[in-house]
């Protein structure tokens, strides 16, 4: 295992075992918009479907698409993440899911493996080139991949995060355009949903009864603002990346 994918281990051991990245969970009550369509989006992809879960942490994501899969695996080089998911997909007996500790780099699966293949804040951790080679290699010819990352463009959250490096691993690279751009290289179909700019304003209005009324005011604004003004969407904090293989 590299240097970097050992700091990716320890990092993730440690953000799962002690919550070091709780600090932040604030700004992702925001997140309710896009993961609202990006659940119904993998809600009609996983369907009956063999889905890889690409770096799947505790297992959140897992325990949803499994309600809809026929078959689930679910990967992460976090050997604590894997344990805990492992622990409770027994409690909710899940009998259509697999988990394992696994280099995301380096599938252990055949080629043609999976209809649908699903990560969540993943790829802005690897290398793009050997990420983006494995996930066309284990999806079978029609299947899809999709991703939530986080883009790398927009002035004000590249601050935060260099204000806060303790919740982030030295080697992350939130995605740029360029990266998106990449992606041709690999896939047959490439599509991107760009989430989250004004939205951010809500955020001070959380724990009010404003605040649901106001993200979907601001959902709606940013929509506007992506489609009359297109190079905005660089500056969106995150994006649901759909990629496809004939």
């Amino acid at each position: 295992m590299s240097d970097r994918l050992k700091r990716e281990k320890e990092y993730h051991n440690k953000a799962f075992s002690e919550g070091v990245r709780k600090a932040a969970d604030k700004y992702y009550t925001i997140h309710a918009t896009s993961l609202k369509k990006l659940n119904k989006t993998l809600e009609q992809y996983s369907k009956g479907k063999t889905v890889l879960e690409y770096g799947c942490g505790p297992g959140d994501n897992a325990f949803f698409l499994a309600q809809h899969a026929s078959k689930l695996v679910a990967i992460d080089i976090s050997d604590y993440a894997i344990e805990t998911a492992t622990k409770r997909a027994r409690q909710l007996n899940l009998t259509n899911a697999e988990f394992r500790e696994m280099n995301a780099e380096e599938l252990e699966f055949d080629d043609n493996s999976f209809d649908l293949v699903f990560g969540n804040s993943i790829i802005h951790h690897l290398d793009l080139d050997i990420s983006f080679s494995e996930i066309k290699r284990v999806l079978k010819p029609g299947g899809k991949a999709i991703f939530y990352e986080p883009l790398g463009h927009n002035f004000f959250i590249n601050h935060y995060r260099k204000a806060t490096p303790e919740m982030r691993t030295e080697d992350e690279h939130p995605l740029l355009i360029h990266d998106i751009k990449l992606a041709k290289d690999y896939f047959d179909e490439v599509s991107v949903d760009f989430h989250h700019l004004s939205t951010l304003a809500a955020v001070p209005f959380r724990n009010t009864l404003i605040f649901k009324p106001l993200l979907m005011i601001l959902s709606v604004a940013d929509r506007l603002i992506f489609k009359l003004f297109p190079f905005m969407r660089k500056n969106a904090w995150f994006c649901i990346l759909e990629l496809g293989k004939k």
